[in-house]
């Protein structure tokens, strides 16, 4: 075989490898799951109430219904979501679109903040508090008797 023969195959494979490298990626980015705590209640710092009675869909999932004070999870994939809240009392239908961070694996949003257009109405959802870092201890002064 020719050099120029080997160096197009070389080519095409390279080509080739850096294609799959691509598609797995795109496929990583636009399947990522996440979990979405969904708050319906009430704020203490702006006094905000929550709705009383609520049917919140996310995507095309299946919707759920939320009293004031409930929590429930749906699991979603990708990053772009589009949340539609049902009004139990006339009120015309809320719907809002929001892109989710690639990293962290589950996300609180809160309803009362999203319809009352105050933002960020989703943040990283922590189960437990983050330990506190210590960098320097403290010297304790003695106590002369």
């Amino acid at each position: 075989m020719s050099m120029s023969i080997k160096r197009r195959r070389l080519i095409i494979r390279l080509a080739l490898v850096v294609v799959w490298i691509g598609v797995g990626v795109l496929l990583f980015v636009l399947n990522r799951g996440h979990a979405i705590l969904v708050d319906n209640r009430n704020l203490e710092s702006p006094g905000m109430r929550a709705p009383d009675l609520i049917k919140v869909t996310i995507d095309k999932g299946k919707p759920l219904e939320f009293f004031r004070g409930d929590r429930d999870i749906f699991d979603v994939g990708g990053g772009r979501h589009r949340v539609r809240v049902e009004f139990s009392d006339g009120t015309p239908p809320f719907e809002a679109r929001f892109s989710l961070p690639l990293g962290p694996d589950m996300f609180i949003l809160s309803i009362p903040k999203m319809i009352s257009g105050i933002e960020p109405y989703f943040e990283v959802f922590r189960s437990q508090p983050e330990p506190r870092k210590v960098e320097e201890e403290e010297e304790i002064p003695e106590v002369l008797p």
